[in-house]
C-alpha cells in the first residue's frame, strides 16, 4: 500500500504539471479530467477490478489525473483489499489453485476455471470502461 501511495504522489508532484501544460487549452481533456477527479473513488474502485490495467501502472496514472489522494487510497482499499480481498479475488485465487489440478470441487475442468476467471475479469473491465466512458461523455456535453 505504501509503495502504491508513493507512486501516486510521484506522478502527482513530478509529472502532473507537465501533463497539464501539454493539454493546455484542450477543453475536452480538462473536462474529462475534472469528471474523473470528482468521481475518483468510484473510478479507482472500478478500475481496480480490471485485470487489464496493471496495479502498479494504475497508481501512476491516477496520480496524473485530478483524483484526490484520499479518494484514491479509499478506492484502492475498497477495490482491492476489502471487496476483492474477501470477494472476487478469493474466488479467483481459489479457482486458480484448483486449475492446477485436473478437476476442481466445482466439477469444472482446468480450462473452464481459466475461462471463468477470464470472464469475471473481462466483466469487471467492461463495467469500469462503461462507467468512465459515461463520465467522459457527460463531461464533454457540459462544455459544449
Amino acid at each position: 500500500m505504501v509503495a502504491a501511495a508513493v507512486a501516486f504522489l510521484i506522478a502527482r508532484y513530478f509529472a502532473r504539471e507537465r501533463i497539464l501544460k501539454l493539454v493546455e487549452g484542450n477543453k475536452k481533456f480538462l473536462a474529462i479530467d475534472k469528471a474523473i477527479g470528482e468521481n475518483g473513488f468510484k473510478v479507482v474502485t472500478l478500475l481496480r477490478l480490471s485485470p487489464l490495467l496493471p496495479f502498479s501502472l494504475g497508481n501512476y496514472l491516477y496520480g496524473l489525473t485530478s483524483v484526490k489522494f484520499v479518494p484514491y487510497v479509499l478506492g484502492r482499499l475498497v477495490g482491492n483489499e476489502c471487496f476483492l480481498g474477501h470477494g472476487l479475488t478469493s474466488v479467483l485465487v481459489h479457482l486458480g489453485e484448483h486449475s492446477l489440478q485436473e478437476e476442481s470441487e466445482f466439477g469444472l475442468s482446468r480450462g473452464n476455471n481459466q475461462l471463468l476467471t477470464l470472464g469475471l475479469g473481462l466483466l469487471a473491465t467492461a463495467i469500469a470502461a462503461a462507467y468512465v466512458t459515461r463520465l467522459a461523455k457527460d463531461a464533454i456535453k457540459d462544455i459544449e
